[in-house]
């Protein structure tokens, strides 16, 4: 069984880049428009894999030609795919926008990945009773996702969460994380708080694992990324890089800090790590097509002294 499971979305993204994004009842013209293999789920997973995890994916696709294209993916990536099920749904999309400065604005339509329902999680309850972290996000449906980190906790399997896209959850379900890594925003909507400054952010933080969460690592973008757990709180600096693209660059953070625990790298040793692969994957374009290999993550580091 794979150290590492990956339990979530895939989606194709439909890529539309710009000079601006548009205003409410504004038209705006693009400049381009392209098709990127993604999903918060199955970037995580392919990044931990490129970085040299053991890792398996747990999902649902369409019976059509966006879902054989994610299984070709798991397969020349080396994933392991058992619990990759398939249904009459269409393989999940999504708009994204990205403006000239790098930004984006991202509207997933969840379709198959809505479809992983209880059957489908019996069925995987093998691999959640063996593997040792359990890495999950928030784009499939939150009763089931819910009960997979219950039993995740239970198995005694560490629970890592990127809770995006963001909602309040329950302190019980927060006391049964080990990692949880919100950006800014995704860290104001979990506590209630205003994030717009670094002391926010820090209370926030701090508000958080007063919920019950062990580890809490909030990414900062270009400005690295915030620990905050029972011992006390660290900022680790980030890497200054010209972004191109930063679709998927906090998935490639997760799948890159899943991978250095699960190595047994320090809290603070894996977040520095992790960073790097954020900085790496704003580079390039897309999302699977932005994730980089372990060799290149080590060479990024080595030439920051």
């Amino acid at each position: 069984m794979a150290r590492i499971t990956v339990v979530g979305s895939f989606v194709m993204d439909n890529v539309a880049k710009m000079d601006c994004f548009p205003q409410a009842g504004q038209t705006v013209l693009g400049n381009s428009l392209e098709l990127f293999p993604g999903g918060k789920g199955a970037n995580q997973c392919v990044a931990a894999a490129r970085l040299g995890g053991d890792v398996e994916m747990v999902g649902m696709l369409g019976r059509d030609a966006n879902g054989d294209t994610f299984r070709k993916i798991l397969r020349e990536e080396g994933i392991g795919s058992r619990y990759v099920f398939s249904c009459d749904k269409p393989t999940a999309v999504a708009q994204v926008q990205i403006d000239a400065a790098g930004q984006n604005r991202i509207c997933v339509i969840p379709s198959a990945n809505y479809a992983f329902g209880w059957e489908e999680l019996e069925k995987a309850d093998a691999i959640l009773k063996s593997t040792e972290m359990v890495v999950l996000q928030l784009e499939m449906r939150w009763d089931v996702t819910k009960e997979i980190i219950r039993r995740a906790h239970s198995y005694g399997a560490k629970v890592l969460l990127n809770p995006a896209p963001a909602f309040q959850l329950e302190n019980e379900v927060l006391a049964a994380v080990d990692y949880i890594t919100p950006n800014e925003t995704e860290l104001g909507i979990l506590t209630g708080l205003p994030t717009n400054t670094d002391e926010e952010v820090l209370a926030a933080a701090k508000e958080l694992v007063r919920s019950g969460v062990k580890n809490i690592v909030a990414t900062l973008g270009s400005r690295g990324a915030l620990i905050a757990n029972a011992a006390g709180c660290e900022r680790i600096a980030g890497y200054k890089v010209k972004a191109v693209d930063t679709v998927a660059a906090g998935d490639s953070f997760n799948g890159a800090l899943a991978v250095a625990l699960i190595e047994g790298e320090t809290l603070e040793q894996a977040v520095r790590f992790a960073n790097a692969m954020g900085a790496l994957t704003v580079q390039k374009k897309g999302a699977i097509p932005s994730l980089h290999s372990r060799a290149e993550v080590e060479t990024f580091l080595a030439a920051q002294g």
